[in-house]
């Protein structure tokens, strides 16, 4: 079993939604029309932080209704991250939206508070995606560094995911944790892990070189782009391979049970 994916590595420029969905319309419209799943960065629209009373936006925000009508159009599941609003309180939304138009939310657990996340609110829930028989979850930029949060579990015959997602702009002086903890949620969690990050620089001329990959259920990187290069990064996953390797180092049977306790 199939599914191609398309990741975007782009750069974000700041604090400009419109110029940024214009641009990634542009990208998209490049990609071909048999994709399974387009992944964006996180905070696309924005860049990384945002102020959240400036530039969050509710479900009926020109920003879901962007990548609504992108979804329909490419006929293809398109996810990322943006600042919403629900309620007082505010978040980094992970958005999966289907081509049919209805969409799921995943809000980022960690809000790298050290780096301007400070009026973000923490999400309190794990989520599941299912996309033609795979189960994908999706995690945010920070979230990459708790390896509890995105502990992958094995029950009656099970695994919770088979994909685990982690939308980004990680910094380029912090590449080697990127790089090393991808590799590790991957090993850890026999599960493929796909990274999307931006390049560019920032608003506080924090510099971005990108290094968007995907990674196998064994650490090995299947594809990865190029540093500092606007790109499309298409790969196609095969569950089949995943499931033989599966079937034959079954390390998930002597995987700790545990609970998590959240707040």
């Amino acid at each position: 079993m199939a599914l191609k994916i398309s990741c975007i590595q782009s750069d974000i420029i700041a604090q400009k939604p419109v110029e940024n969905r214009a641009h990634l319309d542009n990208l998209i419209n490049k990609i071909s029309n048999d994709n399974d799943l387009i992944i964006l960065p996180e905070t696309f629209t924005t860049g990384f932080p945002a102020d959240p009373d400036s530039f969050a936006e509710d479900e009926n925000g020109d920003t879901i209704s962007w990548i609504r009508e992108n979804a329909r159009k490419k006929d293809c599941v398109i996810c990322g991250s943006i600042i919403t609003v629900s309620g007082n309180k505010y978040f980094n939304s992970f958005i999966w939206m289907y081509p049919d138009g209805s969409y799921k939310m995943y809000n980022k657990r960690h809000p790298f508070k050290m780096g301007g996340e400070k009026d973000i609110s923490a999400g309190n829930e794990l989520h599941i995606f299912d996309l033609k028989g795979w189960k994908i979850r999706p995690f945010v930029c920070y979230d990459l560094r708790f390896p509890v949060w995105s502990r992958n579990r094995y029950q009656n015959g099970n695994f919770d995911y088979d994909v685990a997602i982690f939308t980004a702009n990680w910094p380029a002086q912090k590449s080697y944790i990127w790089n090393q903890l991808l590799a590790a949620r991957a090993i850890e969690n026999i599960a493929y892990v796909i990274g999307v990050n931006r390049i560019g620089t920032d608003h506080n001329n924090i510099p971005y070189k990108g290094e968007t990959k995907v990674i196998d259920f064994k650490g090995k990187v299947l594809a990865q782009a190029l540093d500092n290069s606007e790109t499309v990064l298409e790969v196609v996953l095969d569950k089949d391979i995943q499931q033989d390797f599966r079937n034959y180092f079954v390390a998930a049977y002597d995987w700790d049970y545990f609970t998590l306790n959240i707040d």
